[in-house]
C-alpha cells in the first residue's frame, strides 16, 4: 500500500524513525491542491481548502504500519485516497479541523512544502500577504481605537488574506489622520483594558475594522464582542467575508450570533467572481463564493447585513446592488 507523507514523518524530520519498516518509493506532489496548516511542531493539511500543491514522499507500508501510523497521528486527522502529480495514488492523512487551542497559532504555509515553514519563500508570504508589515519609527505608537462619525474603530490586526489593488495600506498609513500601522497585535486584555477607560456609551457603536481583517484573530473579536455586548454596546463587524476560510473548520457565523455581534458589513466589492480575483487577489481559492456564503449565513443567523463595493470604474454597481438586494442584504457604495 502506498502513504504521502508531507511532514514530520518525511526523511531528515524528527518522526521519521517510525517508517523504518517502509519502503521509500519516490519524492512527490498532490495532483490537487490543499491548505498546508503549520500547526507548531507539525503540520496537517485541510482536505476543502484550494491553497496549493502539496510536497512530499510516497512509501511502501504494510497493513501493521498503517495501523501505527494511525495511532501516532491520532483523533485530529483522518486517511484518505488521494491522486498524485506522477498518476500514483496514496493514502494520506488530513486535519478533521484545526484545534481550537492552535488557531490563534496556526498558519498557512503557501508554498506546500514542509521544510518552507521557516524558510524564505514562506515568511515573505506571510509578511506580504497575511501580514503586510511595516518598518515603523522606534517612537511609533499604535493606535488601538479611533473615533470617526460617533463611532469607535477597533484596529487589532494589520494582517490580511486579500491584497486589494485599492486598498488604503498602500497610498496612506491610516485613515481621518491615525496612523493604524500596529508594531504588534494588542493582547486581549490590553484592548479591555483601553476600551474600559472611554465612556462607550457616547458611540453609536462600535466597530471591528482597522488595518487589517478582523476575522484573523476571531478567538480575540470574539470576546471582545461578547464583553461589549454585555454593556448594551452595538457591536458591528466590517469584513472582506473570508472568515470561514481563515478559521476552517469554526461555524463562524454561529460563533458571531452568539457573542452578540449585531451587524456585519461584508465587502462585496465585484459583480463575478473573476473581477473579484483580478481586484482584491486573495490568498485563498473560492473566496469570492465563501464571501456570498459567509453573507446569507449571517442573514440567516439574523444578525444585520450590510454588502459594500470601493467605486473602482470596473465595477457595476448596479449589478452589485442586485446582487445584495436579492439576498436580502442592504447596499453601500463607498
Amino acid at each position: 500500500m502506498h502513504l504521502f507523507v508531507y511532514g514530520t514523518l518525511k526523511k531528515d524530520c524528527e518522526s521519521h524513525h517510525l517508517m523504518a519498516s517502509a519502503t521509500f518509493v519516490c519524492k512527490a506532489y498532490t495532483s490537487l491542491k490543499y491548505a498546508l496548516i503549520d500547526l507548531g511542531l507539525f503540520p496537517g493539511v485541510v482536505q476543502d481548502a484550494q491553497i496549493s500543491l502539496i510536497a512530499g514522499e510516497i512509501y511502501n507500508v504494510d497493513v501493521e504500519l498503517l495501523s501505527r501510523l494511525d495511532d501516532y497521528e491520532g483523533e485530529w486527522y483522518f486517511r484518505s485516497e488521494v491522486e498524485m502529480d506522477n498518476g500514483m495514488t496514496a493514502q494520506m492523512y488530513f486535519l478533521k479541523k484545526i484545534p481550537s487551542s492552535m488557531k490563534d497559532k496556526s498558519s498557512v504555509i503557501p508554498s506546500g512544502k514542509w521544510e518552507d515553514k521557516m524558510g524564505e519563500n514562506t515568511i515573505e508570504a506571510k509578511e506580504n500577504i497575511l501580514h503586510a508589515k511595516k518598518e515603523l519609527l522606534q517612537e511609533h505608537k499604535d493606535t488601538l481605537a479611533y473615533e470617526v462619525h460617533n463611532n469607535l474603530y477597533l484596529n487589532i490586526t494589520n494582517r490580511c488574506s486579500a491584497r486589494c489593488t485599492f486598498c488604503i495600506r498602500d497610498v496612506a498609513d491610516g485613515v481621518f489622520g491615525y496612523d493604524l500601522w500596529l508594531s504588534r497585535e494588542p493582547t486581549l486584555e490590553e484592548m479591555i483594558s483601553h476600551l474600559s477607560e472611554l465612556d462607550l456609551k457616547n458611540y453609536k457603536e462600535i466597530v471591528f475594522t482597522g488595518f487589517g481583517e478582523p476575522t484573523t484573530r476571531l478567538s480575540i473579536l470574539l470576546k471582545i464582542t461578547e464583553w461589549l455586548h454585555g454593556q448594551g454596546i452595538k457591536v458591528r463587524l466590517d469584513t472582506n467575508g473570508h472568515a470561514t476560510l481563515i478559521n476552517h473548520g469554526t461555524d463562524v457565523v454561529k460563533e458571531l450570533k452568539k457573542a452578540g455581534m449585531d451587524a456585519v458589513s461584508i465587502s462585496l466589492n465585484a459583480q463575478t467572481e473573476e473581477l473579484y480575483d483580478k481586484l482584491c487577489r486573495p490568498i485563498f481559492a473560492g473566496s469570492y463564493q465563501a464571501m456570498l456564503t459567509f453573507a446569507r449565513q449571517c442573514i440567516a443567523a439574523g444578525i444585520s447585513t450590510r454588502l459594500t463595493v470601493v467605486k473602482v470604474p470596473e465595477v457595476d454597481i448596479e449589478a452589485c446592488e442586485k446582487i445584495a438586494k436579492d439576498m436580502g442584504a442592504s447596499f453601500f457604495a463607498r
